[in-house]
């Protein structure tokens, strides 16, 4: 076994000789004798399409600090002239402080403009970071791109539930304040 490689239980390791940090053995030997690295995936796919009641962008993958600057260069297009956007968030895996950053923004600017934005619910690990920011009650919510549009055709998604809807009931009472605390970690 050479100096740079070491047999654990979970198989074969590669360390750096210099600093025994793992190093990467995402790597393929190609025929000519060189090294090529797997391509990263995309980490966010943008997909704007015109609609007849507004923009509808889907997204897709991670909206993170790497890839919130996409989002934003692609929404400042959109937003300008007002009207009304959908933003479907169900294909996204991942997201942080910078696409909410981006998100609010794009928000801003069409409410300023006249226009209105509504969202579209992603999967548990999204809709928690909006919870967990309180941002839930900001925007205008729906299940689904067509509940989205229909929002949009009625003009009710100004408000956070739409402002001729008031937001979904409860289906459980309400529990007392101290019984809330510690939740965000569950």
């Amino acid at each position: 076994m050479n100096q740079g490689s070491r047999r654990g239980a979970g198989g074969d390791h590669v360390a750096d000789p210099w600093g025994h940090r793992p190093a990467r053995t995402d790597l393929k030997i190609v025929a000519n004798g060189g090294i090529l690295a797997e391509p990263a995936p995309a980490p966010l796919e943008i997909r704007p399409v015109d609609h007849p009641f507004g923009v509808v962008v889907t997204l897709a993958g991670e909206l993170d600090l790497a890839s919130a600057s996409l989002l934003q260069k692609e929404l400042d297009g959109i937003t300008r002239g007002g009207g009304a956007v959908v933003i479907d968030l169900s294909g996204l895996r991942f997201i942080d402080s910078s696409g909410l950053h981006v998100l609010l923004r794009a928000e801003r600017q069409l409410r300023a403009a006249g226009g209105q934005l509504v969202l579209v619910h992603g999967p548990s690990a999204v809709r928690r970071v909006f919870e967990l920011t309180g941002l839930d009650q900001h925007f205008a919510w729906r299940d689904s791109t067509n509940a989205a549009l229909r929002t949009v055709l009625e003009g009710h998604g100004s408000g956070p539930h739409g402002s001729a809807s008031p937001p979904p009931a409860r289906k459980t009472a309400p529990q007392p304040e101290s019984e809330h605390r510690g939740e965000w970690w569950s």
